[in-house]
This record gives C-alpha cells, structure tokens and sequence, in this order.
C-alpha cells in the first residue's frame, strides 16, 4: 500500500491574508458594478449577474486553494480521491492491469480519430511533472491527467 496526496499550489507571492483581501475587494466591485447599473440604467438583474460571479469565484477558490488529492496504490489498484478539510470522495478506481498507456503528458501523442475522455485530478493542467494514465472502460478510453511522484510512478510502472 502506498498513498501520498498532493496539496494546493502554494505560490510563495500570495499569502492567505492578501487572497482575502483580494476577493474581499472584487466582491466589493461586483457588488458596486451591480448597483451602479441598477440605479444608472436601472437593470434589476445586476444582482443575478453578481450571484453568478459570486458562484464562480467561489469554485475557482474551491478547486485552486482548498481541494486536495489523493493518489492511493492498494492491491494492483490506483484509487485517487478529492480531499476538502475532512470530508474523502473517491473520484475513480483504476485496475493496473487495464492501463492502456502511462507517460509525461509531454510525451502522449493522442489519436485524433478516438473519443477520449480527460480527467484531470491535478491543480495545474499545464504542470511539467504532470502525467497521463489511460484505460478502457465502457467503450470509451479515459485518460486521467495528474501529478504523481517519482516513487508512485515507479510503482505503477512496475506494476
């Protein structure tokens, strides 16, 4: 059994008090946009528009600052789940024996005629240490896109 999980980017410029502070003052802004165009214009769905910025903002704070992952190796299985303060939910369970390809997301070449569909279970889509995971499942090949360590990967690759 092997498990490690992978936290937030912790980017050494943002601290918790300046992302407060920050989304503090754009809540602010949208609130005033909304009001300024409610008594300009009088467009009474301003505050529908601010909800659903409100809405939006807090899924991009959710996914890129509180959410966690968990990648897990038990018994010829790849578990990874989504950790938010205590609360564990299992996003997929992967049999080792069914992968069809396990490399850098650099070094994938997808086919343009099949139907894939990405799962991506990292922070940052974009990461060089990224790597992708394919296997077959109900027809339709899944690639899992995440960020492994050095020692999960040779697990996997010795598997």
């Amino acid at each position: 059994m092997y498990s490690e999980i992978v936290k937030p980017i912790d980017d050494k410029k943002q601290s918790g008090l300046g992302i407060t502070f920050g989304l503090v003052l754009l809540l602010i802004i949208i609130v005033g946009f909304a009001n300024f165009l409610y008594n300009r214009y009088g467009i009474t769905y301003g505050g529908y528009i601010a909800f659903l910025l409100y809405v939006l903002i807090g899924i991009y704070v959710y996914r890129k600052k509180i959410v966690r992952y968990r990648y897990s190796l038990i018994k010829g299985e790849l578990i990874l789940e989504s950790l938010a303060g205590r609360r564990s939910k299992e996003i997929m369970r992967i049999n080792l024996k069914e992968i069809l390809y396990f490399c850098p997301i650099s070094k994938e070449r997808l086919d343009k005629a099949t139907d894939y569909k990405s799962h991506y279970i990292t922070h940052n889509r974009k990461s060089t240490k990224a790597w992708v995971l394919a296997f077959k499942s109900h027809n339709k090949i899944h690639r899992i896109i995440f960020e492994p360590s050095d020692k999960l990967v040779e697990f996997i690759k010795n598997s």
